[in-house]
């Protein structure tokens, strides 16, 4: 597939998710609209993605990782229904930046860093909560799947930073957000999450985890082809 047919494709895509966002905050857009130039509306989406960052974390780190270890099943599930809650602000951020013309460099930034931030928390998380819990061995064997897929997020976010680099470079260039396999691969992450942390048998809960996380890894790959795409793009337009 060439190039501008990948191109071509996210953009098809992109539209559709955006369609659908549209239209479930479009009530919230409306009523907001009026006052979409006081700082408050004109930052909501921004406020909404970094309170998402530092909670996730927070809860991952505080409630979800010690409830995890110890087996609390009551506190657990009370931290992954948080933990879902946040998850579903995730794309709505986006969408009220779009509907109150509102689009900014720090939001395209903060809400791919805050699914990373969560993801990787995650991770660490149920790697070290395993060890406490499931035979070495198994957890060897499964974190050798986590490999490739720490690979792509490392990759994701060095053509994220070069995407910036060229933006600033080209002052009039807004960075590109986030595209459709991207986000479709943090869903499946996301649901690796709760699997892993969720089910009360803590080694079929890790495999299958595991087994989520390889299905993500040919979306990563589609992920970061389109984010080449876009920054060959970029570097293509003249300087201002």
């Amino acid at each position: 597939m060439t190039d501008l047919a990948v191109k071509g494709k996210l953009n098809s895509v992109n539209d559709v998710n955006r369609s659908f966002f549209s239209w479930l905050v479009r009530p919230i857009v409306l009523a907001l609209w009026p006052r979409r130039e006081t700082w408050l509306v004109k930052n909501l989406a921004n406020i909404i993605s970094t309170l998402r960052l530092l909670v996730s974390l927070a809860t991952i780190v505080f409630l979800v990782y010690p409830a995890y270890v110890n087996q609390n099943d009551a506190r657990l599930y009370a931290s992954l229904a948080l933990m879902l809650v946040l998850l579903l602000t995730d794309g709505i951020d986006g969408a009220l930046a779009r509907g109150l013309d509102c689009v900014s460099r720090y939001g395209k930034a903060i809400d791919p860093l805050a699914d990373k931030v969560f993801y990787l928390a995650s991770v660490v998380a149920a790697a070290l909560g395993a060890w406490h819990l499931i035979e070495h061995q198994v957890l060897f064997a499964m974190v050798a799947i986590l490999l490739p897929a720490l690979y792509y997020e490392l990759r994701l976010v060095a053509i994220a930073v070069s995407t910036e680099h060229e933006c600033r470079r080209r002052e009039a260039t807004e960075p590109v957000g986030a595209n459709t396999w991207g986000k479709t691969k943090f869903g499946i992450q996301g649901l690796a999450v709760f699997v892993i942390f969720g089910l009360p048998w803590p080694i079929l809960g890790f495999c299958l985890a595991m087994s989520l996380m390889a299905l993500t890894l040919p979306l990563a790959h589609l992920s970061l082809r389109g984010h080449q795409v876009d920054l060959e793009a970029i570097r293509l337009k003249p300087m201002i």
